[in-house]
């Protein structure tokens, strides 16, 4: 078996905290929540990548996906309440790093 490096770590952890999170609500783990999470994935193993400084090839999926969201979210009705809650978070890790 493999051995997975940092970025797939971080991944997986996150997948993980989600598929928990659905077994909790008892969320049906079809074929659509898989492609969601599978989306999820990327995302996150590719933002992780360029953190660490890799270069990385575009990802022409996670690009339109992202273009569609950022379209979508500034009509939203939580647009300005994640906008603060990320506001607040960085304020409170800042404060609790430092």
């Amino acid at each position: 078996m493999q051995k997975l490096n940092n970025s797939e770590i971080k991944v997986t952890e996150v997948i993980s905290f989600i598929l928990g999170q659905f077994r909790n609500e008892r969320i049906y783990h079809g074929l659509e929540v898989t492609s969601e999470l599978i989306l999820i994935a990327r995302i996150l193993h590719q933002r992780f990548k360029i953190n660490n400084g890799i270069k990385v090839k575009e990802d022409k999926l996670i690009t339109l996906a992202k273009d569609e969201v950022l379209k979508e979210i500034k009509n939203d009705e939580y647009f300005e309440l994640i906008k603060n809650f990320i506001k607040d978070y960085r304020q409170f890790r800042d404060k609790n790093i430092n």
